[in-house]
């Protein structure tokens, strides 16, 4: 019958009629049986010929029939083949109910066609919106296709599997689907699958990772057939270029898709296409007016569309969206609709008219695609209509709200890769929170800036059991690492190179499919009241820097007072600490010769520089916990003068800061939040004082302390999964692409971030005397990743790290005076800043993160 339904019905009839002529006028249960099933057949056939009418006239006979023999096993194929039909035609409701009828008489069918009932079930709930039912079907489909051996059945199933779970949310779940279906060798077309995880990747906000994925679909959907398949990567391209702000590459793909979906008919898709043509046009527009100086659109009344410049562009994409509107409700596409209005909305607000951006939203159907994404960009269209319209209170509650969703899109996950990629998905939310925040003052900055800091800052789940495959993975990257470090010929180290970065991509698909866990560990809870009162305990000030309308500005509190300030030009900001960064490089890792004054000279004036502008105007002269913006990660502090031998924390947030002052109840061993239980101490190769450093330490803290040497990975990892002090002397390299593979190098090879997901972090002061593992990699949303980060983001209270290269003398100098007088009493900020006072300038690399240690 495939591909040739006039000969199959030929066929069938004349099978019908041999029935008829062999049966006579008593035909026995066994012939009336088999004509019901000829019917059953005929009826899909005749269906593809000659429509509906005729395949639901065949259907009737086989229905009397199926009544006359009472057989449940003919209703169960009956019911099966109505479903199918039904389904074709878009009656989608009719087509459940027979599904819905197979599946209560599943033993009709061999379990070969039982899984061809489920994968029916589980197409047909996605087209119903129906996400759980059809995650059900899809996972007893797999599971029943791997019992019989059927690869490309299972494979369709996983894959679905996965999909099901991505419209649910569960990102981890979806993409392990996705990978156990990329196991199997299936000789299926993979376009649409390799489609679907770049989507997936998208909304896990792993955009970047996203366009790879979908230049390596495009690449391979060579030759002519595969228009519609083409266009749909193109739109997913042209979505993520802006996420990443590439506007002139989202426009772009996006031009073409509509144009190619024109082309072929597909209407409802070139209007999706052209929606984000639009979208991409209206960055564009709010870009050139931040360039210009011009607000966007005043957020807070008496303002309301008082805006400056041309207004022209966003009216005109107002209209267009409005159009697609019209153009989704004649093809009966409520989710479409509800697409362009909220483009509409925006559109209108850039030009100034709210009142008509709330009118689009107010006639929102609210049809609910499971997006994460999308219900966080619906958020902040409706919160920025309500600022434009006066309705400040509610949008404040729908910004809270939205915050609290984005935290828990991100439960279950033990994936720091995950767990950070997705705030870029409430970048715009957290902006306008800041924005409507600063008008009211520093309390409202600080709790606005916190909010959106703690959806991220917090425990992943833990509990992740071992995986062979990833383990077999990150040995053979330990082993080409390796090898890099001892080869010299150009060739042979590109090549390396390359399959490093293979192996990487490879462990990184590992974990993602590994990160949904049912363990959990739980942050002690610390409200922004709380926190202020422990700054007052330890006798520290807190000054939180922040990006508003092109300044850096501020919030402290000083002296259990909170203020705000602006402060300085983002981009002179961002320009010194550049200069400091790169100078400082310069000073540690050249023999400048007579050069040396006149970097030490220029450091010091951008440092002086920045000292006045960041921190004179606090007026503060305790210790001092920092939170930093993007414009000012990796800064060395203590070169700014006011800093010089003050007690200073890098911390991700002030509740984040309090809370690692917390004492830790849920910690195997834990005695609270005062003395370390045990010190640990790892050297790596190739490092001259290493071990002369790791004595001393060792010698300082006495009973306790313990110098292994040589260092292997396991141990580290099994001491910084235990209450106590760990310090690593070695060499240590940060990945600026790769973050989770910054790594600390011992003797049997490289410790890589990422394997420290499964255990989690419980030392409560970890020393990194190595170079450079203190930087991170910003992603976009504002989150950062490193290896002292992912250190502090896995659990541990205080780690110190340098942010650029220190000499090997230098660094065993200070880090041995930092312990001795943490070990006389004196708090981890306070050790360090002493400890790089007494030793050398380009000591002040290093950093103390996260919290206070206090022995």
């Amino acid at each position: 019958m495939a591909g040739r339904p006039v000969d199959a019905a030929r066929s069938l009839t004349a099978a019908l009629d041999e029935i008829d002529r062999v049966a006579g006028s008593a035909p026995s249960a066994e012939r009336l049986e088999l004509r019901c099933k000829t019917l059953i057949t005929l009826a899909l056939t005749e269906f593809m010929l000659s429509g509906l009418e005729t395949a639901s006239a065949r259907l009737a006979e086989a229905e009397e029939l199926v009544e006359d023999l009472g057989d449940d096993r003919l209703r169960a194929r009956l019911d099966y083949q109505r479903a199918n039909i039904h389904g074709r035609v878009g009656d989608l409701a009719s087509a459940w109910d027979g599904l819905e009828g197979a599946v209560r008489r599943l033993d009709a069918f061999t379990e070969r066609e039982q899984c061809s009932v489920h994968l029916s079930r589980g197409m047909l709930a996605f087209e119903l919106l129906r996400p759980q039912e059809a995650l059900d079907s899809f996972a007893e489909a797999a599971r029943l296709a791997h019992e019989l051996g059927g690869a490309e059945q299972e494979f369709m199933a996983r894959h679905n599997e996965g999909y099901a779970a991505y419209l649910l949310g569960d990102i981890p779940r979806s993409l392990a689907g996705m990978a156990r279906a990329q196991e199997l060798e299936a000789d299926v077309f993979q376009g649409p699958a390799r489609l679907d995880r770049a989507q997936v990747l998208l909304e896990a906000g792993l955009v970047k990772e996203a366009v790879e994925a979908l230049h390596a679909g495009l690449a391979e959907l060579a030759g002519d057939g595969h228009d519609q398949m083409r266009a749909e990567f193109e739109l997913a391209l042209a979505r993520a270029h802006r996420l990443l702000g590439h506007l002139g590459l989202a426009t772009g793909a996006a031009v073409s898709a509509r144009e190619t979906y024109g082309r072929i008919g597909a209407t409802a898709w070139a209007a999706k296409a052209r929606l984000v043509e639009l979208l991409v046009d209206l960055d564009r527009q709010r870009r050139t007016r931040r360039a210009q100086g011009q607000p966007e659109a005043e957020p807070v009344p008496p303002l309301v569309g008082d805006t400056t410049g041309d207004t022209t562009g966003a009216l005109a994409a107002a209209a267009t969206a409005d159009e697609l509107t019209e153009t989704a409700a004649e093809l009966g596409d409520p989710e479409l609709a509800d697409s362009a209005r909220v483009v509409a909305a925006q559109a209108l607000l850039l030009a100034g008219d709210a009142a008509a951006a709330n009118t689009r939203l107010l006639s929102l159907e609210r049809v609910s695609t499971g997006s994460l994404s999308d219900e966080l960009d619906a958020a902040v269209v409706t919160a920025m209509t309500l600022v434009a319209t006066g309705d400040v209170t509610p949008a404040r509650r729908i910004l809270v709200r939205a915050s609290r969703r984005l935290a828990a899109g991100q439960q279950g996950s033990a994936s720091l890769d995950l767990r950070t990629a997705r705030a870029v998905h409430g970048a715009r939310l957290s902006e306008l929170d800041l924005e409507l925040a600063v008008p009211r003052g520093s309390a409202s900055v600080l709790e606005a800036l916190e909010r959106w800091r703690s959806a991220t800052d917090r425990l992943p789940s833990l509990g992740r059991p071992d995986d062979e495959q990833l383990a077999q993975l990150t040995e053979q990257l330990r082993s080409v690492r390796g090898h890099l470090r001892g080869e010299n010929d150009p060739a042979q180290v590109r090549e390396l190179h390359d399959h490093a970065s293979r192996l990487e991509r490879q462990i990184r698909d590992r974990d993602w499919a590994l990160s949904r866990t049912v363990g959990t560990t739980r942050a002690a809870p610390v409200r922004v009241r709380e926190a202020r009162e422990h700054l007052s305990r330890v006798d520290r000030d807190l000054v939180w820097f922040y990006r508003h309308r092109g300044r850096i500005g501020a919030v402290g509190v000083v002296g259990g007072r909170a203020t705000m300030r602006e402060l300085v030009a983002a981009d002179r900001a961002a320009e010194l600490a550049q200069r400091v960064r790169v100078d400082l490089r310069a000073a540690a890792t050249h023999h400048l010769g007579p050069l040396a004054g006149a970097v030490w000279s220029s450091l010091r004036a951008s440092a002086a520089e920045l000292d006045d502008a960041l921190l004179r105007p606090w007026r503060s002269d305790r210790g001092l916990v920092v939170v930093t913006c993007p414009e000012l990660s990796a800064l060395p502090w203590a070169l700014l003068p006011s800093m010089v031998g003050r007690p200073f924390t890098v911390a991700l947030s002030l509740t984040s800061f309090a809370r690692r002052g917390v004492a830790r109840d849920d910690a195997p061993g834990a005695s609270g939040a005062s003395g370390a239980s045990e010190v640990h101490v790892s050297v790596g190769p190739s490092v001259p004082r290493a071990s002369s450093e790791g004595r001393a330490i060792v010698g300082t803290w006495g009973d306790g302390a313990r110098l292994v040497e040589p260092s292997r990975r396991d141990e580290l990892v099994n001491a910084l999964s235990r209450p106590g002090v760990v310090h690593v002397a070695a060499h240590g390299t940060h990945q600026v692409e790769s973050p989770l593979f910054s790594s600390l190098v011992l003797h049997d090879g490289p410790v890589f971030a990422h394997e420290l997901q499964p255990t989690g972090v419980c030392a409560d002061h970890v020393v990194l005397s190595a170079c450079e593992v203190g930087l991170t990699s910003a992603r976009p949303g504002h989150e950062s990743l490193g290896l002292a980060v992912s250190l502090l983001s896995l659990g541990a209270r205080s780690v110190v790290a340098a942010v650029s290269p220190v000499p090997d003398d230098v660094a065993a100098s200070t880090m041995t005076r930092h312990h001795e007088l943490l070990a006389s009493g004196l708090p981890s900020d306070e050790a360090l800043a002493r400890a790089v006072a007494e030793t050398d300038d380009v000591a002040a690399a290093f950093l103390n993160l996260g919290g206070q240690h206090r022995p």
